[in-house]
């Protein structure tokens, strides 16, 4: 399923224990272990043409995404980045030691500029975003078989309409 560059053997999916989750959110935890470093999720407006970035530092991976943009599409952006971690592409991206405080004393935009990729790989891109999109798909379908809400009014009427519709034509 994965690239051949893919240096982790075995289905990524089946390895990870989604029974609790009900949002990607929830898999934080999972992914900081698997990462070795904490994970946080840090809301930060994003250029026009950027939705998420990650840096990553010795003891800790920084996760920015866009708090303007839709829960949902905030969602799939913390997927996308996950899936990086995930895929172990942080392994082979270089270390950013100021990290920490550039997110505290300078403007996001210029932390956005700092840490943004201008060239991206192709097989790892495809790769990771098919990994977001299954974990995403995984995950809402396992939160429609549950009564539990997502905490987004609107998401919540969205995905059961959704849900209805597909059984309708099951």
């Amino acid at each position: 399923m994965w690239s051949a560059r893919k240096r982790r053997q075995g289905d990524l999916l089946a390895e990870l224990d989604l029974s609790h989750v009900t949002n990607i959110r929830d898999l934080r935890p999972e992914v900081s272990r698997r990462a070795g470093r904490a994970v946080m999720l840090e809301p930060r407006e994003q250029a026009p043409s950027v939705c998420g970035a990650c840096a990553v530092t010795e003891s800790a991976v920084y996760l920015f995404y866009d708090p303007r943009t839709s829960s949902m599409h905030q969602d799939h952006i913390i997927a996308h980045e996950f899936s990086h971690l995930l895929l172990g592409h942080h392994e082979t991206r270089p270390l950013c030691a100021l990290t920490p405080t550039l997110i505290t004393t300078m403007d996001p935009a210029v932390v956005q500029m700092m840490l943004g990729r201008t060239k991206y790989d192709e097989d790892e891109e495809r790769d990771t975003e098919l990994l977001a999109s299954l974990l995403q798909q995984r995950i809402i379908d396992q939160w429609l078989r549950s009564d539990e809400s997502s905490g987004d009014d609107v998401q919540d009427r969205v995905t059961h309409t959704l849900l209805r519709r597909r059984e309708a034509r099951s």
